[in-house]
Formats: C-alpha cells, structure tokens, sequence
C-alpha cells in the first residue's frame, strides 16, 4: 500500500514537472511568435511545427510499446530496452533529417545557421521528452525532467531578455538561444544517464544491430500509423499554410491558431484525461450508450469553457486600442472560426475515446484516415483560392467528417446493444 501510494505521488510530481516544462514552453512559443515581424513569426511558426513532426517522425512512437514491456522490470531489463530504443532513432536521424532539412529550405527559407540549429533541436526535443516518457515509469529518470523543465525556462528568459534590454527580437536569435540551451541540456542528460546506467549490471542479452532494430519497427508500427494520422489530422493546415501562402500570411494564421493549440491543451488536461480513467472502467460493462452519455456530459462542460474563452477574446476586440489590433494583424472572424472548428474536434476526439474503451481503435484509425483523406484536398484548394479563411473553414469540413464518422458508429453499435439485451 505504502509503495503504491509512493508511485502515485512520483507519478503527480512527473505531472507537475511537465505541466511546468509545457507552460514555459507555451509562453516561450507564444511572446516569440507575437514579438517577432509577422514575416518572421510565420518562419517560426512553420519552424516549430516542422520541428515537432521531425521529433514525433525520429521518435516512432517507441516508448508505447517500451512502457507496456517494461514497467516494474529490473534497472539492468529497463537500461538496457532504452539503449536499443536509442539505436533505433539514430536509424530514424538518417531517415528524417535529410527531410527535415528539404523541407526548411523550401518552406521556411530558411539560412544554413538556422538549419543547422533546428536539426539540434529537433534531436534534442525528441530525446527530452522520450526522457519524459520514460519518469512516468521509471523514478531514476525523473531528474531527466528537472533538466527539461529548467532548460525551457532558460529559453523563455533568455528570450524575454533579448526583447527588453536588445534589439527588436530576430529569427536567428531565438532560434539560437532554443538550440544552444537545448543542446546543454542534452548534454547534462546523457551525462546523467550514463552515471546511473553504469551502476546497472550488464545484462548479457545482445543482439546484432538489424534484429534490434527490425524488431523495434514492427513492435511500434500500429502505434505510429495512430499517432501519424492524429498529428497530420491536427496540424496539416499549418503546413499547408507553409507550402501555399506567404510567410507574412502564415504569420498572422499562427498568431491565432496558437489560440487553439492552448485551449487543445487545457481540454486534454482537464477534460479528456480526467475522465479516461471513468470511461474505461465504465468499458468493462461494454454498453456503448452508457459510455457515450459520460462523454456527452464531459462536452456540456467543455462548450462552456469554450464559450467564456469566446466572450473574452470578443472582450478584448472590443475594448483593446484598434491601433494594437491592427498592429498584430488580428481578425475577430479567424479566431471564432478556430474556435468553432476545435469544438467540433473536441467533440469527436472525446467520441473515439469510447472505441477505445471497447478496444475498437481500428475504427478511430480509420475514421481518421478517411476525414484527412477527404478533407486534404479541400483544404488545398481552399487555401490556394481564399487564403487564411478558406483553410479554416476546411479544417472545419474535416473534422466535421471525423464527427459525423464517429458518431453514426456509436448509433449503431448503441441500437446493436439495445437489441441483444
């Protein structure tokens, strides 16, 4: 009991270090994007998202299937599947950084400096959150985290600094700044894990580099696949706003749509997570309608934060000077589409997590790819023909298209299990 009760609180300390290393990251993310020229703010913008896809591409979802492995194995078991992880995403370097690189010179334009440093970071944030992944299971990795988190708050004050006591903020500074700091502490991390790896006994298991490898690729593929249509579900306008419009436009798309990368945020934390836990239990009964009436409750819930979130941006429009909405480029309509489009999503996303408690998450996938599938093509068009307002209202069309999906299954499956009882 007592031990039990020691990893719950390890477990909300983790929490709480991330919630520490994601808010610090966020205002980093958002006064940089904001202090920048708009032109610059849309390099960045299209730089951070690139730089969150080269991660999520190098880390192949690994630590899924390595939590579910190795959790409550010995020291020697667990160092040992971490360092066979790490064979794995060097193979993925050579695979993803070539086009890591192609895709920084096409859309971004960006100097060989900034390439450079934004490969850096790309290793570094994939590493650091792998580290992440792994405190959640493993208590010597959690100093790991402290690193993390005290490497974003570096960044965020380096930056702040520079915008108060410098120039006007460049794209090379900040960027700089995020790769140098992210490059110490990766350093302090291998270091580390080295120390308390080498208090572990070698375990005399090994195997030739293919098997290591071809082995880790077929036991995370099905988790890739999932994560690879989410992410490209998410976050496609924001590179189809790199590939089609100016960076100037793609500026004035990121300073909002940071708007709903937050409140996706604030919905997973404190919406979505909180209640998995109730809706899986509530699985085990296997009623779909039941299931579907906790979600449907969770989402009253959600609206209402969603429409104080609306009445204070419509707030701020109104009595912020027309000189600083101006200033920044901001439309009242982007952001009450954004925010309209996020609730649909959200709607859908808490509808899949009842496939999931009924271990259905074939057909999540699905409806994933066959939303995407129809919504890429509008939204390329849209975005060529109308610009800022014809993607948004496409990724409006998609994930309509996800919820519609979901919720025609969880009708049936409802009406299916009325029926047999």
């Amino acid at each position: 009991m007592a031990a039990g009760r020691r990893g719950d609180i390890g477990r909300m300390f983790v929490v709480l270090l991330k919630f520490l290393e994601v808010g610090s990251r966020a205002l980093f993310v958002v006064f940089t994007t904001y202090s920048l020229e708009v032109g610059q703010a849309g390099q960045f913008g299209l730089l951070v998202t690139l730089q969150g896809l080269a991660s999520f591409a190098i880390g192949y979802e690994r630590h899924i299937d390595l939590m579910r492995r190795m959790v409550g194995r010995e020291p020697a078991s667990f160092d040992q599947a971490v360092a066979r992880a790490l064979v794995l995403f060097a193979t993925n370097y050579l695979l993803c950084v070539p086009l890591l690189v192609l895709a920084l010179v096409f859309m971004v334009k960006a100097s060989p400096a900034i390439i450079a440093m934004c490969v850096t970071i790309a290793i570094a944030e994939q590493l650091m959150n792998f580290a992440y992944q792994m405190a959640m299971v493993e208590p010597r990795y959690r100093s790991m985290l402290v690193v993390t988190v005290a490497k974003n708050v570096v960044i965020a004050s380096g930056v702040l600094a520079g915008a108060l006591w410098g120039k006007a903020l460049t794209l090379q500074f900040v960027v700089g700044i995020w790769a140098g700091a992210s490059l110490a502490a990766l350093l302090v991390i291998a270091l580390l894990w080295t120390g308390f790896r080498g208090r572990s006994p070698e375990s005399a298991a090994s195997a030739g580099y293919r098997e290591i490898v071809a082995g880790q690729y077929r036991g995370s593929w099905t988790h890739f696949l999932l994560g690879l249509t989410a992410v490209l579900t998410l976050q496609s306008d924001r590179l189809l706003v790199g590939a089609l419009l100016s960076h100037e436009q793609a500026g004035i798309f990121f300073r909002h749509i940071l708007l709903t990368a937050m409140l996706y945020q604030v919905f997973n934390i404190a919406f979505f997570n909180r209640i998995l836990p109730t809706v899986f239990a509530s699985g085990q009964q296997r009623d779909p309608g039941a299931l579907e009436a906790i979600v449907r409750r969770e989402f009253r819930r959600v609206l209402i934060f969603w429409l104080l979130t609306a009445i204070c941006i419509f707030g701020f429009f109104v009595l912020a000077p027309t000189e600083l909405i101006l200033a920044y480029r901001l439309d009242l309509a982007y952001f009450g589409g954004l925010l309209v489009v996020s609730a649909v999503r959200a709607r859908a996303d808490l509808n899949s997590l009842v496939f999931n408690a009924l271990h259905q998450e074939a057909f999540v996938f699905r409806a994933q790819v066959l939303s995407f599938a129809i919504g890429l093509p509008i939204m390329i068009a849209t975005a060529a023909w109308f610009g800022i307002p014809g993607l948004i209202a496409a990724t409006g069309v998609s994930a309509t298209v996800y919820l519609i999906l979901t919720k025609i299954r969880l009708v049936r499956m409802t009406s299916e299990f009325s029926h047999v009882n």
